[in-house]
């Protein structure tokens, strides 16, 4: 990684940033990213590195400001031989701020934020599979399941035999559920993996919220990412499905697509895509893997692949386990 730093501290020199400590503070170091931030004379910036697979973020960044108009991260240099980049600070994480105080009304304007780029990308996604996103299409999801079955790690990951060969039958249900959530017409759109209040930072004076961890974005079912985001309020705020807090939230998170459909449809569509989710985890969890090393994985996150999986075969022996 020194060569990485190299590269920062010399390129925030030539850009005319005075560097206050020439050694940078340790932000984030996992697997798949890799941050750093700098102090300088013009505020903090963040140096990102992810491997080479994963090396999109920068190009994603660009089209969503340009083409969307998209509050993202400023890039500020970008060096594709290193797959790292730098960036300019962006505030806080509003997790942060909603553990003090949960304020509904700043996140409901984060989830606002993201759907409205969502229903924007969506007639536009040939621009992100031009640079490479991923398609995960709903009419992609079936064999790249089926492709998954076939890889040895499942069972280096915690899989029996027994439960891979459960896997294999479930196959029609695979493609079953995506035709059903596909006669629902919800347009596919970029998806973050991960959209949560903790990938959304605010600036505390301008209030402006700003999306981060985009390399990771895929062409899918955009109801993903909400249920993700609606998984990660429960267990980093302990809301519960009966709470009257939780269902606002799960209201704004439909509100923008209320404009095209009614509410009931769309909550009959998100129980579909709920069913379908954790096959979805699993793909972005094993192009973790791809991109990172699998042995890295496994000894990093053990079991996390074989899980989304059991949790797929889990809707389908108690179906109550469906959000309602």
């Amino acid at each position: 990684m020194n060569k990485i730093i190299q590269w920062g501290c010399n390129c925030l020199i030539s850009l005319g940033y005075t560097l206050k400590n020439n050694i940078p503070g340790n932000v984030k170091n996992t697997p798949w990213s890799y941050v750093i931030r700098f102090e300088t004379s013009q505020g903090y910036i963040y140096l990102k590195h992810t491997p080479e697979q994963l090396a999109l973020e920068a190009a994603i960044i660009h089209i969503l400001q340009d083409q969307f108009q998209a509050r993202v991260p400023t890039l500020i240099a970008h060096n594709p031989e290193l797959n790292c980049f730098l960036m300019k600070d962006a505030g806080r994480s509003l997790r942060e701020m909603l553990k003090k105080n949960f304020n509904e009304a700043l996140f409901f304007k984060a989830i606002d934020q993201f759907t409205s780029v969502q229903l924007a990308t969506a007639d536009h996604i040939e621009v992100f599979l031009n640079i490479g996103v991923p398609d995960w299409r709903l009419d992609k999801l079936p064999g790249l399941y089926w492709e998954l079955l076939s890889q040895k790690e499942l069972i280096a990951d915690g899989l029996s035999e027994m439960e891979l060969n459960k896997l294999h039958a479930l196959f029609p249900e695979v493609l079953n559920v995506c035709q059903k959530l596909s006669d629902y017409s919800i347009r596919s759109s970029i998806v973050q993996p991960d959209f949560n209040d903790n990938n959304t930072l605010i600036d505390e004076i301008s209030q402006t919220i700003t999306m981060i961890d985009l390399g990771e974005i895929v062409i899918s079912h955009p109801f993903f990412s909400l249920l993700n985001c609606l998984e990660q309020i429960k267990k980093h705020h302990g809301f519960t499905e009966d709470e009257k807090k939780y269902s606002r939230i799960k209201d704004a998170c439909l509100r923008n697509h209320i404009k095209m459909y009614s509410k009931e449809y769309l909550l009959d569509a998100f129980i579909i895509a709920e069913k379908i989710w954790p096959i979805y985890k699993a793909l972005s969890h094993y192009r973790l893997m791809l991109a990172c090393g699998k042995e890295k994985m496994i000894s990093f996150q053990p079991g996390r692949l074989s899980h989304f999986l059991k949790e797929f075969m889990e809707i389908f022996v108690n179906p109550a386990q469906i959000m309602r």
